[in-house]
């Protein structure tokens, strides 16, 4: 997820992709931005800080730049916004809709809208999947009073709901040029992001991987323990330290993570050695970035079972368990040959099945 600290929608125009109908009879544009009151400005508003704090976007770069026309138009858009937001949103709104060609992607409006997000300006997509709405209805009939229901016809999704699909554009020089949200992706989809949106109408090439940064981390973690000259007791809390990070929050900051290891007590270069050392250990179990948002499936694992490997046991442990000292003790010690070994102490607890 990417931190809103504040956002602020310009200006926005809808466009009418119904994908459902036949030929292109479905392509309904607008030849005028969106009249926006204060009610209708909140809504996108709150739309867009969704698709920007969801967990499950991924950063990404544009392919084929030369003949990109979503990256050229969308360009020209951020260029110039006063004299080309309206043409240059029906250009996009076409390219989406030509990319629907699958009656399985859902039919939607998209709404295009100028915002600034954090003092970075952005152009953003919003496919906003149509819901079928229903309202009840009284009428009075000889037999009695009836309540029934009544569809209202097709509507935009609720606040509060998850935004399903969203690109978000900037025109800056850093290391990704768009953010985009997919939570809909088809099954046989290889990537996290649908191919129709990603190759079809973006044309891009991801550059974040969530889960081979949070496998990196946790990878990194343990490999820097195994050489460091660090305590046994300061190994495991290293090691605890990195998954309790992946399993309670978004973001993982690997500065600041290695920062937070290592006290300022220490020398300074000792210190500054440990966590170079660590960042390294990063860098070369595949971590691609110093910050990156963590992999849901990565950190639900951990949530569910902790590992320890020793000389031929395996424990799997539930992590209350593992943070419970009543129930479950582990002592990682140095033994008289100067071997890492550990004490482990296991009390109370019920057993369900013994072969």
């Amino acid at each position: 997820m990417l931190k809103v600290e504040k956002l602020q929608v310009h200006s926005a125009i809808i466009h009418r992709l119904d994908n459902q109908k036949e030929n292109s009879t479905g392509l309904d544009l607008s030849d005028l931005s969106l009249q926006m009151d204060d009610e209708l400005k909140a809504l996108l508003e709150t739309h867009t800080k969704s698709g920007f704090e969801d967990g499950r976007i991924r950063y990404a770069n544009f392919l084929d730049k030369d003949i990109n026309q979503v990256l050229s138009e969308c360009y020209r858009v951020l260029d110039d916004p006063e004299y080309l937001f309206v043409d240059g949103s029906k250009i996009l709104a076409r390219l989406l809709f030509s990319a629907m060609t699958n009656k399985s992607i859902s039919a939607a409006d998209i709404a295009i809208c100028l915002a600034n997000c954090n003092d970075v300006e952005y152009l953003c997509l919003l496919k906003l999947d149509y819901k079928d709405n229903y309202i009840s209805e009284s009428t009075d009939t000889p037999q009695g009073r009836y309540i029934g229901i009544k569809k209202l016809g097709s509507g935009w999704p609720q606040l509060g709901t998850k935004l399903q699909k969203a690109a978000f554009i900037k025109r800056t020089n850093d290391e990704y040029e768009l953010i985009i949200l997919d939570r809909q992706k088809n099954k046989t989809d290889k990537s996290d992001i649908s191919l129709f949106f990603q190759k079809s109408f973006l044309n891009v090439e991801l550059i974040d991987d969530s889960k081979l940064n949070t496998n990196g981390f946790i990878k990194g973690v343990k490999e820097f323990v195994k050489t460091s000259s660090i305590t046994p007791e300061k190994k495991r809390s290293i090691v605890d330290n990195a998954i309790n990070l992946v399993v309670n929050t978004e973001n993982i900051n690997l500065r600041q993570f290695a920062e937070s290891q290592f006290s300022e007590d220490l020398p300074e270069e000792e210190r500054k050695l440990f966590m170079d050392s660590l960042i390294t250990e990063f860098e070369r179990n595949g971590v691609r970035r110093l910050e990156f948002v963590k992999s849901q499936d990565v950190a639900q694992v951990y949530a569910k079972k902790r590992r320890i490997t020793l000389d031929g046991i395996k424990l799997e442990i539930d992590p209350a368990i593992y943070a419970d000292p009543d129930k479950f003790i582990f002592t990682p010690r140095f033994n008289a040959s100067g071997e890492e070994v550990a004490d482990i102490t296991i009390k109370g607890l019920k057993i369900n099945k013994m072969d």
